[in-house]
């Protein structure tokens, strides 16, 4: 069986040198419950619910020729671990999942007998959740019409935070201004107006990662306004709906939902 790959800040802790036996990453991240107690009564009232952080650990021997170069070996692994904060990349089946992740402690309980072996004990603390290091991208066309209903798959175990963009192609028989998208799974919804794109390859674009919504009409990024809340979308099918104001009988857009497939 092929060991488990896995690398930190791209120093690899599975090749000739470094056998890592043990990856205790299967765990859930720790969840935060906020909870207000029940005016003279028993129980309690959840009040939110979060994942504060994703705790990692690893363990194996470092092998090597001679006492000098396990020295070295050991060396560079403290190099590569004395960054602050790093990716952890771990291969999972046919896939790699990578954490952003800070070393917690490191333990090399040394006794007399290693001279050219040594054990290891490293612990990560890591944000909650892992992506994977591709990205995935889903596309559609609204041509001639202003609405869209279609359904997407989410991959993963989190709810990732996506960047949705319609691109003009061509030039609509008059401005588009405004955008709005529903999703109908998880109830969310955001319109956007005062929107002006007129002419191919403006833009209109919602990152939910960095909470923006922005506009280009070819000056660069502009920030809009927009009521509503940024839409997320559940690790599963989920039903959404786009509806377009303005663009005249003539008009097309292309529109690409981009995101990292998210782990817990």
């Amino acid at each position: 069986m092929t060991a488990k790959s896995i690398k930190y800040n791209n120093f690899n802790f599975q090749d000739t040198n470094w056998r890592t036996k043990d990856i205790i990453y299967r765990n859930l991240p720790t969840k935060v419950l906020d909870i207000e107690p029940l005016s003279r009564r028993d129980g309690f009232r959840l009040v939110n619910t979060y994942y504060s952080d994703k705790q990692i650990s690893i363990s194996g021997t470092v092998t090597s020729d001679s006492e000098a170069n396990l020295r070295i070996l050991v060396d560079s692994m403290k190099k590569a671990l004395s960054e602050n904060e790093a990716n952890l990349e771990i291969t999972d089946g046919a896939d790699t999942v990578s954490w952003i992740a800070t070393v917690g402690s490191v333990s090399i309980p040394e006794e007399f007998y290693n001279i050219t072996t040594l054990p290891y004990k490293i612990s990560f603390t890591c944000q909650p959740f892992g992506k994977a290091t591709t990205i995935t991208t889903s596309t559609a066309s609204i041509e001639n019409t202003s609405s869209l209903s279609a359904t997407i798959v989410i991959a993963g175990s989190a709810y990732p935070r996506p960047v949705i963009r319609w691109t003009v192609s061509g030039s609509p028989a008059s401005d588009i201004t405004g955008i709005s998208i529903t999703n109908n799974t998880t109830g969310d919804t955001l319109t956007a107006t005062g929107l002006a794109l007129s002419g191919d390859g403006d833009y209109f674009e919602i990152d939910t990662e960095e909470m923006s919504a922005v506009q280009n009409t070819g000056s660069g990024e502009v920030e809009i306004d927009f009521t509503g809340v940024f839409p997320r979308f559940a690790t599963s099918t989920n039903s959404y709906a786009v509806t377009i104001v303005g663009g005249g009988a003539t008009k097309k857009l292309n529109q690409s939902i981009t995101y990292y497939a998210s782990y817990l």
